[in-house]
């Protein structure tokens, strides 16, 4: 049997010597790490008209899993609430709803805290949520090369029980919508 290793030595220093031009690339995916079968993914569901006295209130994902927030169905709540920013919501959902307030748990430390003028006080009863997905891709403006973007008008809504229940989605969940009645 013939000895491999003597072979792969280098005969001289010369020959040993590493090419320090070499350049190393790394090549990265847009594809999220959680993976979920796309036979998996539940048809979106169709949400209610809002009656009388109803008020849909946006809770973003990663300020629920950093606070620990959950909400659940038929919860009576009181919120401080400030105004949604109306461009994500035309983002994803490309006027198919409409939700005028979020809870915000950060809005205090870029607004003033003694301005109350931009907030409004809602109480009332869970009567639906729905957790909200969105699939993302990158962004075709130059000046944001490298940038993910959420599909526009591509949010998916799933009804859920509460926070800590999740259903089969695409893409990624990016918050929950909280409808209130009065």
């Amino acid at each position: 049997m013939k000895d491999l290793g003597s072979q792969l030595m280098p005969v001289s220093n010369k020959e040993g010597k590493r090419d320090t031009d070499v350049r190393v690339r790394y090549v990265g995916t847009y594809e999220p790490i959680d993976r979920v079968d796309v036979e998996a993914v539940e048809p979106e569901g169709i949400v209610p008209s809002q009656e009388s006295g109803d008020t849909d209130v946006w809770f973003t994902e990663w300020q629920v899993a950093e606070d620990g927030l959950d909400v659940a169905l038929d919860q009576h709540v009181d919120w401080s609430l400030v105004p949604m920013d109306q461009n994500w919501v035309s983002r994803l959902f490309a006027g198919r709803r409409t939700i005028p307030w979020q809870l915000d748990t950060y809005a205090d430390a870029v607004r003033d805290p003694s301005d109350r003028s931009d907030r409004t006080q809602l109480s009332g009863r869970v009567a639906r949520i729905d957790q909200i997905s969105v699939r993302y891709h990158p962004s075709k403006d130059p000046e944001e090369r490298g940038v993910l973007v959420s599909e526009t008008g591509g949010a998916m809504q799933h009804s859920v029980r509460s926070f800590r229940q999740s259903r089969g989605h695409h893409g990624k969940v990016v918050g929950w919508i909280v409808r209130l009645r009065k």
